[in-house]
């Protein structure tokens, strides 16, 4: 079949960038470093069926979420003001905190991790504080569906490879910062919040994808385990070859239990529809 010379081409090439019998860079301690629990071929498979499977879902809901009464009304994302440059610059203190100390270690080696989606967000949150057009509420729209990321963060904080007190601090402060910004903005004025199915789903599809190609690919290039791509985590350590498409059905579940949450508390807390407003438009 063509799909599988695909796959074999593909794993062909991930085997000569990813990971060696020679370590690239020795200052990279055993456990973050990248290695092949999974096969090259294996890789190349998953990432082959992760962008059929996703790309196609992700243009779909684009359309649909596109059509949505809200999105089509939506009112000029207004200039920057004072307390949104503000947040701007304290989202934007806290990941160059994230850069900074992560460039710390010795040859830099846990700089790839600065590419991680929780702090790849709060890069895109700075700039969200200061960015108009249609582009930036597009990105907020994407950005309010992830901000579940930060919950799970600060519920089961992971900082193995944290080693300085100001990044133990960053950790929890950016993570904050990530659910409390958006509030603001949007209680603020500065954008308003769709949280439609359809914006739902793209969301994921979004960062799905940011996770299955262009961080399939950091992987294998620094040998930095990011978001445990190569080896999976020890809660999923014993389903073995089959814990990637485990972790992204139960990122999917969260996604939809968190984002759900969201929007029926927006239903709930927004002011009721009177009898002398026209009803709103069925949600796409």
């Amino acid at each position: 079949m063509v799909l599988l010379r695909v796959v074999d081409v593909i794993a062909d090439i991930f085997a000569q960038i990813g990971p060696q019998h020679t370590p690239s860079n020795e200052l990279v301690p055993d456990k973050f470093r990248s290695k092949w629990f999974l096969t090259p071929w294996q890789h190349a498979f998953e990432f082959v069926c992760y962008l059929s499977i996703l790309v196609p879902l992700s243009i779909w809901s684009y359309h649909r979420a596109v059509q949505h009464p809200m999105w089509k009304a939506q009112r000029p994302v207004r200039s920057a003001t004072a307390l949104d440059k503000a947040l701007g610059v304290g989202t934007g203190l806290s990941y160059f905190a994230i850069v900074y100390y992560k460039a710390l270690a010795p040859g830099m080696w846990r700089l790839p991790y600065a590419l991680q989606p929780c702090h790849t967000l709060t890069l895109l949150l700075t700039i969200l504080t200061v960015a108009r057009g249609k582009t930036a509420n597009l990105l907020f729209q994407v950005y309010v569906t992830m901000s579940w990321s930060s919950v799970l963060a600060l519920s089961f904080p992971d900082m193995s490879d944290y080693e300085h007190w100001g990044d133990c601090f960053n950790y929890f402060y950016e993570h904050i910062m990530m659910l409390v910004v958006p509030v603001v903005l949007c209680y603020t004025g500065r954008f308003d919040y769709i949280g439609s199915p359809s914006w739902i789903l793209f969301g994921f599809t979004f960062i799905a994808l940011y996770h299955a190609a262009i961080l399939q690919i950091v992987v294998l290039v620094t040998e930095i385990n990011v978001a445990t791509l190569m080896t999976p985590p020890a809660v999923l350590k014993d389903i073995g070859i089959y814990y990637r498409p485990a972790q992204y059905l139960i990122c999917f579940t969260l996604h939809w239990i968190y984002n759900g949450a969201i929007a029926l508390a927006v239903a709930c807390f927004s002011a009721p529809v009177t009898t002398n407003q026209v009803p709103s438009p069925k949600r796409l």
